[in-house]
């Protein structure tokens, strides 16, 4: 079946494209040669050939109506704030959405049923979770604090004041609320994924 992989598209871009800082890229990569990659994408296959609630997930992903609510999302200014704001700090943000958007067809697949440990979107995100060296990731991120500017002002910028009012004024309108809301309504833990990511970090929570 035809399914938008988001989690294989931003992989694919995650290790195929450099990025235009050439110092960040080094920095970011140190991070993905962390990543399982291969137990990441098995697991992710797993789920889109078997799992019942992920695939009536994509599904609705390409639905009409949430495709509206998408397409509403990103025409706001406050949007394309935020998009231009990471794009600044040296990521190609916008090869990430554009290969989002993306509709790929995937080949048959035969997963190894005994990865699988969860069930539905959470049950995806727990296991994919499970297979990341979390220790890892967190003391290379500190050691990049230490060693590297470039990474050093990355994180800086992430955590100021003027990202903050991004973030809180792309919060704040209702159009962003009901893309949370309908992701709520499918299955997925929006909530847990944004307070790990604000972890990530160094955020407050919410």
């Amino acid at each position: 079946m035809k399914v938008p992989v988001v989690i294989l598209a931003v992989l694919g871009v995650a290790f195929g494209n450099p990025l235009p800082t050439r110092s960040l890229q080094d920095d970011l990569n140190d991070f993905l040669a962390l990543v399982p990659t291969d137990k990441v994408l098995e697991i992710a296959l797993d789920y889109l050939s078997n799992d019942k609630e992920v695939q009536e997930f994509v599904i609705y992903i390409q639905s009409e109506e949430f495709l509206k609510i998408h397409r509403t999302v990103e025409d706001l200014k406050e949007y394309k704030d935020f998009v231009r704001f990471i794009n600044d700090l040296g990521v190609d943000v916008y090869a990430i959405i554009n290969k989002i958007h993306e509709i790929l067809g995937l080949p048959p697949f035969e997963p190894k049923k005994d990865i699988r440990r969860g069930v539905g979107i959470n049950g995806l995100i727990d296991d994919v979770i499970a297979v990341l060296p979390l220790e890892d990731l967190r003391a290379l991120f500190d050691r990049k604090l230490e060693t590297s500017e470039d990474f050093r002002a990355l994180v800086k910028a992430i955590q100021s004041p003027e990202f903050a009012n991004i973030v809180e004024t792309l919060r704040a309108l209702p159009e962003y609320q009901r893309l949370l809301q309908s992701l709520r309504d499918k299955g997925v833990d929006v909530d847990r994924i944004i307070e790990l990511l604000r972890a990530l970090f160094g955020l407050p929570p919410h």
